[in-house]
């Protein structure tokens, strides 16, 4: 082959493979540039405990590495509004899509296995001054208008997983009252048992039901007579009353 030829070939070749490696290399520093350069990420933005609804005083956007962003992290404060934490975030952590989930699929959650959520109506007597919390302990005590009223105690120590449409212990400022009193609510929903659940539907619709709030992590179990009659009376601290 002629030299001149031959030379012509490699010089060919040569200029053929620094512009394939121009253009690899071109497009690796591309791929480079593409996941440094930075992208909006939705992040905590202090500690939300799990079961918190989201909103945007607990969350922020920040600008991350599309390298670390993390699959299936949200990207604005709107797709997480109103949304349930199903899981703590630590602060700084992305919000991911599995991670929370609507109001209804979250409250499901939070009932225990074999228990059932009941929800009842009360006013500001009945509901402890709309001043109930989700995680709260209650006693259920029940009055019958028969032929002389009867009042009883038909649950002790139920927790309380809701209290109108939250039930979520961390409140969002918009939920409280002025002052600082929390906003009235009509309902508050408890965890029971299905018998229970059955006896409390069905003292609703015959009697007046009142909540006595319990001091936080209080179950003990007190054996409480039915009070009957016009006058309350009867049990130890009556009988200390009448000794003084």
């Amino acid at each position: 082959m002629n030299p001149r030829a031959t030379l012509g070939i490699g010089l060919g070749c040569g200029v053929l493979a620094a512009a394939l490696s121009y253009g690899w290399l071109a497009s690796k520093e591309r791929a480079f540039e593409a996941l440094s350069s930075p992208a909006p990420a939705l992040v905590a933005a202090k500690f939300i405990g799990a079961g918190a609804r989201l909103d945007k005083t607990l969350v922020t956007v920040r600008q991350i590495p599309r390298a670390y962003i993390q699959a299936g992290a949200l990207r604005s404060a709107e797709e997480a509004e109103g949304q349930i934490a199903l899981a703590p975030f630590a602060p700084g952590e992305q919000i991911l899509a599995n991670k929370r989930a609507t109001r209804g699929m979250a409250l499901a959650l939070a009932v225990s296995p074999g228990k059932r959520a009941v929800t009842v109506s009360v006013d500001a007597a009945s509901g402890v001054a709309g001043l109930l919390k989700p995680g709260d302990l209650v006693d259920v005590f029940v009055t019958l208008d028969e032929k002389e009223p009867r009042t009883f105690v038909h649950l002790q120590a139920a927790g309380v997983l809701a209290v109108g449409r939250n039930f979520s212990p961390q409140q969002a400022p918009e939920e409280h009252g002025r002052f600082g009193h929390e906003a009235a609510t009509d309902t508050v929903t408890m965890e029971m048992s299905p018998y229970e659940a059955e006896q409390l539907t069905h003292l609703e619709q015959v009697g007046r039901i009142k909540l006595a709030l319990r001091a936080p992590g209080d179950r003990e179990r007190i054996a409480l007579p039915p009070i009957t009659g016009r006058r309350a009376g009867g049990g130890p601290e009556a009988e200390e009353v009448k000794r003084r």
